[in-house]
């Protein structure tokens, strides 16, 4: 009986590490250019990050370096749009990490309910398209001339992985109950 137990917290203690947050962010090895074009993509009308934390005045604005703040742009949109299937790279720019790069007075997001903004962007009205090139001025008052097709994270966005997490943590539930209903009629 006591081996059943020992079994069944086993189990439960792996399920609750299946549930590791996974936070966007950007790679140390990147060159500034790189991770400027995934802030602004991020931050910029198609992105539906959710910026003003790492606008001057924001809890995360320090440090004022391009590199901590293409993380946290890149980590909202991701987190705001994975479960449409949203990926983490930003050609090459950012990497998941299952590490919190949180810090005092900055909390990273791991959902889209805590990363901001929400919802279907709209770009000229429509919410689907093409993105016609221009010349304008970006995040940070950078600016620069192309279309935001190439600015983006690169995979498909077909979904198919996301919710995997969640069925990994019903199937460790579901392998401790059975467990447990075997050691306790054995």
């Amino acid at each position: 009986m006591e081996a059943a137990l020992a079994l069944v917290a086993a189990v439960l203690l792996l399920s609750s590490t299946l549930a590791v947050s996974e936070f966007c962010v950007c790679r140390s090895d990147q060159p500034t250019a790189v991770l400027q074009k995934a802030i602004d993509f991020s931050c910029g009308p198609q992105g539906n990050a959710d910026c003003s934390e790492i606008q001057q005045g924001g809890g995360c604005y320090n440090p004022n370096t391009v590199a901590s703040h293409c993380s946290w742009a890149t980590n909202s949109y991701y987190q705001n749009n994975k479960a449409r299937g949203a990926t983490c790279d930003f050609g090459g720019a950012a990497t998941i990490s299952t590490t919190d790069p949180s810090f005092s007075g900055c909390t990273f997001p791991t959902s889209a309910s805590s990363a901001g903004t929400t919802g279907t962007t709209t770009v000229g009205g429509a919410t689907s398209g093409t993105l016609t090139p221009g010349v304008g001025t970006g995040f940070n008052g950078t600016s620069g001339m192309g279309t935001g097709s190439t600015l983006g994270p690169t995979g498909t966005m077909d979904g198919a992985a996301a919710g995997l997490l969640p069925g990994a943590q019903l199937a460790a539930f579901l392998a401790a109950t059975v467990l447990s209903f075997l050691a306790l009629h054995h």
